[in-house]
């Protein structure tokens, strides 16, 4: 993940710096802890820089350092560490708003113990908001623009079996003024529960 300070810049028209820096934060947070509640094993944040570190040391979640630059990079990176202690990885970006250990189960449930990938779509921009990379799967993480659709291509291509779900949970990821608004929607207070307001 970015370091906070330097995230969430497509909301720089209705947010300051230190608004998007507390959201992003905020947002994480509620990642981190439905994360720490679910089944998984292991909770890991790639990146992030010290603040990210320190959250994370407070929480119990593993942080590796990344300065890449690549999303993809990273994440692949993460998935050769969790693979060496013999387990399947689950991606998650930093900011679900409403992401619950129950969303994140669902994933872990479907894949049938690890058998199958698990997707799950953005509801709006055609984004990946979640993947169940299986252990030694032939999977690869390709993030970025439409990146749903490229890993149900390269899943079919490549033999690969996966499950597409919609926990509710997982939908929305907050990047764009509209997001923040569908969020402001659902969740009543969120501009002060996000500890902007």
């Amino acid at each position: 993940m970015k370091i906070p300070s330097e995230g969430k810049s497509r909301l720089a028209d209705v947010l300051d710096g230190p608004s998007r820096k507390s959201l992003i934060i905020s947002l994480l947070d509620r990642v981190l802890e439905a994360s720490m509640n679910s089944s998984s094993c292991d909770v890991y944040v790639i990146g992030g820089g010290f603040e990210v570190a320190d959250i994370c040391r407070q929480i119990g979640a593993r942080w590796t350092a990344s300065d890449s630059g690549d999303l993809n990079f990273d994440v692949s990176a993460g998935i050769a560490e969790i693979t060496q202690a013999g387990n399947g990885t689950i991606y998650l970006p930093g900011d679900l708003p409403f992401i619950t250990s129950e969303d994140i189960d669902s994933v872990i449930n479907r894949s049938e113990n690890g058998d199958l990938a698990v997707l799950v779509a953005s509801e709006s921009d055609g984004g990946t908001n979640c993947v169940l990379f299986p252990y030694q799967t032939k999977l690869i993480p390709l993030l970025g623009s439409d990146s749903y659709r490229k890993h149900c291509d390269y899943a079919v291509t490549h033999g690969i079996l996966f499950e597409s779900i919609r926990p509710a949970g997982l939908l929305i990821d907050l990047d764009t003024v509209d997001d923040l608004k569908k969020c402001q929607r659902r969740e009543k207070g969120f501009l002060g529960n996000v500890g902007i307001i």
